[in-house]
């Protein structure tokens, strides 16, 4: 059952039906039943992992604020059987055929994974780390616990929730809003556009350059599109679930802030993917920087004589650790490693060289402040994206290195021989610039569905109308007229 599926849409109208009927006090049942029968149709019995593990962090919450003594203890091997269900069912090939390259044979199992295995693993992590650290108290009611982890809205593609923040709407047993359906149904409108009409769209081009070899100039097209593809389809997904969560009064956490604005890449993982980014940064970037080994490292280099240079190596320890795990996180191969190591190498090439770009900069006497710098930062930032998204949809290293070594080839430039014609690059066109015209709004502080809410009733609905008749009749749409599956949902 597709996000962005009519089966997914009347099975909402059917929970929201139910959720408003219940009493408030056992709402929440409503939406455990939903999630549980959700998880059930993408996965079968293999929910049977989602089930176990979140005992695990049940149990596991209870003993850390039992044994005070003990808890760091029971937090660590906690968190190593959570880590087992992934690490068997997702990366065992993987780390199989690390083994293998020191002379073993050891044949690869395939399992089959639960769906977003990797998205509530983090979640039991975050919670249990947080009881851990006494920012909340443990969650006394099991079956509320496991409705935090497999919640259906998030289960797929996220967003990464923290448990004190989501509780605070998931239990609560909301009312019905009327303002608040209709601006939900906006968001889960737009979210369909994005991902019927552009991501889909693009993604025809994408996958037939991909699947039947192409190569030369027109790489460069599939980079970008694939760049528009990936965007469309993952923000796209966000706008749905959060619009759906938000129909049962639950508000899922910001996951995308217009990414591709950021005039750095820095600033652009801080708007792309924000849940996974700030996971990263409480649970792995700071436990690694004020761990022991970083303090003694921290130690030594201060007698380096270049202070640039110390504060540099004490950055690059536990940034290591951030993006091999933003990698590995995302898939089970060396290809997801190296993307992740990219952005490292991009990220600390830029902390290295800062002071001799910024005494060049002074020397020419350039204005930081002006726009046309800022847009070339966007530029900049932009090319090394694409870059990285390139990387990121090749099959393997190698189809990479073959690609880019083929990548300037002049010669055959077949723009409308890669599944999409001209009519369909003219609504792709107009799509994007809605997009981008949306994003700019938003960027300048305009919230755009409470604009709408301050127009005439008149105007909304066409606005309604346009959005409906605009996705119905430019979507794409597959075999039996069912949308492609999310690409995030695969990680």
């Amino acid at each position: 059952m597709n996000y962005a599926s009519l089966k997914f849409l009347l099975f909402i109208v059917g929970l929201m039906v139910v959720y408003y009927i219940v009493p408030k006090k056992y709402r929440w049942l409503t939406l455990l039943a939903a999630s549980i029968y959700f998880f059930y149709l993408f996965s079968g019995f293999l929910i049977i992992y989602a089930i176990l593990a979140a005992l695990v962090a049940y149990f596991a919450a209870i003993l850390i604020e039992k044994h005070k003594d003990k808890k760091k203890l029971i937090l660590v091997i906690s968190i190593l059987i959570v880590l087992s269900f992934l690490g068997v069912l997702k990366y065992n090939n993987f780390f199989i055929s690390i083994i293998n390259c020191f002379g073993l044979s050891i044949k690869y199992k395939k399992f089959l994974i639960p769906i977003g295995i990797s998205y509530y693993t983090l979640e039991m992590i975050s919670y249990m780390t947080d009881v851990y650290r006494g920012k909340y108290k443990h969650e006394n009611n099991y079956f509320k616990l496991l409705l935090f982890f497999i919640y259906f809205p998030k289960l797929v593609e996220g967003p990464i929730s923290r448990y004190d923040k989501l509780s605070e709407t998931l239990f609560a047993g909301n009312s019905f809003d009327y303002e608040n359906f209709r601006k939900s149904f906006v968001l889960i409108g737009y979210g369909f556009f994005k991902k019927l009409v552009i991501a889909d769209r693009a993604g025809i081009f994408v996958d037939t350059f991909f699947e039947e070899g192409y190569t030369g100039l027109i790489t460069v097209v599939a980079i970008v599109l694939y760049t528009i593809q990936i965007y469309a389809d993952f923000s796209g997904c966000i706008d749905i679930v959060t619009g759906v969560s938000s129909l049962f009064g639950v508000k899922l956490p910001e996951n995308f802030k217009r990414p591709f604005f950021s005039t750095s890449i820095q600033e652009f993982w801080r708007r792309w993917h924000m849940t996974l980014g700030e996971w990263l940064k409480d649970y792995i970037f700071y436990p690694i920087s004020l761990s022991k080994m970083n303090m003694k490292l921290n130690l030594k280099v201060r007698k380096i004589k270049f202070k640039h240079l110390a504060r540099f190596i004490t950055v690059a320890f536990p940034l290591f650790f951030v993006w091999f795990t933003n990698g590995l996180w995302h898939g089970a191969s060396g290809k997801f490693v190296v993307y992740g190591l990219y952005y490292y190498a991009v990220m600390m090439l830029g902390v290295l060289f800062k002071p001799v770009l910024d005494k060049l900069v002074s020397l020419l006497k350039i204005n930081t402040k002006v726009w046309s710098y800022k847009f070339f930062g966007m530029l900049r930032t932009i090319f090394i994206v694409c870059f990285g998204m390139f990387l990121f949809r090749s099959e393997t290293l190698k189809d990479f290195g073959y690609l880019c070594s083929k990548m300037f080839n002049f010669g055959k430039f077949p723009l409308f021989k890669l599944g999409i014609n001209k009519f369909d690059f003219l609504i792709l066109g107009v799509s994007v610039l809605i997009l981008i015209c949306v994003e700019i709004a938003q960027e300048l502080g305009v919230n755009i569905r409470e604009k709408l809410e301050e127009q005439n009733l008149l105007f909304r609905w066409c606005v309604y109308l346009i959005i409906i008749f605009g996705v119905l009749i430019f979507g794409i749409y597959g075999r039996g007229y069912s949308a492609k599956s999310f690409i995030y949902g695969g990680f």
